[in-house]
């Protein structure tokens, strides 16, 4: 008795997956109204109603009030007037909103400052998002230039209810000239060949 299969060609292979393929694709385009067919039949799936479509919408989280007091300082006894347009404001959560802190070069020459920001409670910062702000970016200001620099804001409306203040402060530094840089530099090394 012979049991030898004949050999698989090329082309019967060939022919077989593509064959397998074809299947496949049809039994994953059956299983979408299938699937329907079984729910049905089996009761587990029902349709929704217009009126039960309108009950399940996602609840957006409630607006609240918040106070935002505004603090300013200045490093390393900088030459500015820096201080908030107004010490602290009433804003809703969710909400786009803008306040400024104002700043005059009281240096008696052209001067860059950068801004470096805090918020607290630290927990709030996570919270407080900033869409504008001149702590982005350097500010030049030119001998005796003063000017409102803005501040765009939002604060998250899923801020945790204990929280009811949150305090931003900014402290604004004068940026060190080249000049500066290259005399601390020449400082640092006569400092260094006197040890």
């Amino acid at each position: 008795m012979n049991t030898q299969q004949p050999p698989v060609t090329t082309r019967n292979l060939a022919l077989r997956l593509g064959g397998a393929a074809v299947l496949m694709f049809g039994f994953g385009f059956a299983l979408v109204p299938l699937y329907d067919i079984f729910c049905e039949v089996t009761g587990i799936r029902f349709e929704l109603r217009a009126s039960d479509e309108a009950r399940i919408t996602e609840q957006p989280a409630l607006s609240r009030a918040v106070t935002l007091e505004l603090l300013a300082s200045t490093g390393n006894g900088a030459p500015w007037e820096f201080r908030p347009v107004a010490d602290s404001i009433e804003v809703q959560t969710g909400l786009m909103q803008e306040t400024a802190y104002f700043a005059k070069n009281l240096s008696g020459r052209d001067i860059v400052g950068t801004a470096t920001p805090d918020v607290a409670p630290r927990e709030a910062g996570r919270y407080l998002k900033k869409v504008e702000c001149f702590c982005f970016t350097e500010q030049p200001f030119a001998e005796g230039e003063a000017r409102n620099m803005p501040v765009r804001f939002y604060i998250e409306p899923d801020l945790p209810a204990h929280i009811d203040t949150i305090t931003l402060a900014y402290t604004f530094h004068e940026k060190p000239s080249a000049a500066d840089n290259a005399q601390v530099a020449a400082d640092d090394a006569t400092h260094a060949a006197q040890l």
